[in-house]
């Protein structure tokens, strides 16, 4: 009877403990964020990305949290970084501009060559995986038509299988180049939010440089070098200058 009642309580600490580590960390911070807890799923959807799960989900969920609690520039830095991995997403995009309507700098942007917009267009309608996906296709339907243009007897054939197989060879290297631009996006992180309420940007990387101008919370920028704890950033605008590292937060 003792090995029986001995039996009973290891049984029910190893439920307890399978249920603990079958807990998913995501659908936790869902419920959070579901009965309104906005604070808790914060905390919540920050801890899961700490152990380097990512996600457009998390991110988009994440900034919503935050913008629900009136914290603009972290729900913009997620909304953006949730763009970085579904590049098409129309609600994520609907949402960083409601966002965005709150940040004070409206800064005019530089119009953008039409070829660059619309290839930019083009390649953020997929992922990098996608794109991989694609190129690796393309190249195989290639050594496909090559081999028909090889062994075919027929002179149709040959010059329907060789035409063919240079369309899906440049194919193969538009999506290859489409894929690794999408990957240098997610690795380089060049862009990045300002984080305090106003930073004043300084003409060269120290404290007594001419100040230029200022910018405030939210705002995005690119980080075009570093020296030191200083990072020289460029606006929509074309304007550029030096401010300090803590001042933003990477993408």
């Amino acid at each position: 009877m003792q090995k029986f009642i001995y039996t009973l309580i290891a049984l029910a600490l190893s439920i307890q403990v399978f249920a603990q580590i079958s807990t998913n960390p995501i659908q936790e911070a869902n419920g959070f964020y579901q009965k309104g807890e906005y604070e808790t799923a914060i905390k919540s959807y920050e801890s899961v990305l700490e152990t380097r799960i990512e996600a457009p989900e998390i991110y988009f969920n994440l900034a919503n949290a935050y913008y629900k609690t009136g914290q603009i520039a972290p729900a913009i830095l997620n909304y953006e970084r949730a763009l970085l991995l579904s590049p098409d997403d129309e609600d994520v995009k609907y949402n960083l501009g409601l966002a965005q309507k709150n940040v004070i700098d409206k800064l005019e942007v530089l119009p953008e060559f039409f070829v660059s917009s619309w290839v930019s267009g083009i390649w953020n309608r997929l992922t990098a995986s996608a794109w991989s996906y694609l190129s690796i296709i393309s190249f195989f339907l290639f050594l496909a038509l090559l081999s028909l243009y090889l062994y075919s007897k027929l002179s149709r054939i040959k010059k329907l299988g060789f035409f063919l197989s240079i369309l899906c060879l440049l194919s193969s290297i538009v999506f290859y180049n489409f894929a690794s631009k999408m990957n240098e996006q997610l690795t380089l992180r060049e862009y990045a939010i300002i984080f305090n309420p106003s930073v004043t940007v300084k003409g060269s990387p120290n404290e007594s440089g001419t100040q230029l101008f200022l910018l405030h919370e939210g705002t995005k920028v690119k980080v075009i070098e570093e020296l030191g704890d200083w990072r020289n950033i460029k606006i929509s605008d074309g304007n550029q200058g030096w401010l300090k590292k803590e001042d933003i937060e990477i993408i």
